[in-house]
């Protein structure tokens, strides 16, 4: 059986990398349940402006969520249902998993 070896730039480790941060874990946690613009994700990480719009850019650049203008702001919502299934089913086994200590 042959096995892809992953590079740094692979596709499959930035996005892992990008999830690898609890204010875009947090993000994308969010948008699960629908878009949401700067303002409303600031007011849930109590953190800057400037600083969610940077991390909003990792995800854009991994592909992971995408930006529409309605009106004069940004929504920003996940760029399909697979990240949704990605990141709740990472969620998931890692909830049925925090008793054990492997």
């Amino acid at each position: 059986m042959s096995y892809e070896i992953f590079a740094e730039d692979d596709g499959v480790i930035r996005l892992f990398s990008s999830l690898a941060n609890p204010i875009r874990a947090t993000i994308i946690w969010r948008l699960t349940e629908g878009s949401a613009d700067v303002s409303e994700l600031t007011e849930i990480l109590q953190v800057s402006q400037p600083l969610v719009s940077g991390h909003l850019a990792i995800l854009r650049k991994a592909h992971l969520i995408e930006a529409k203008r309605v009106g004069r702001r940004m929504e920003y919502s996940l760029i399909d249902e697979h990240v949704a299934h990605i990141f709740k089913d990472a969620y998931t086994h890692m909830k049925e998993h925090d008793h054990c200590e492997h």
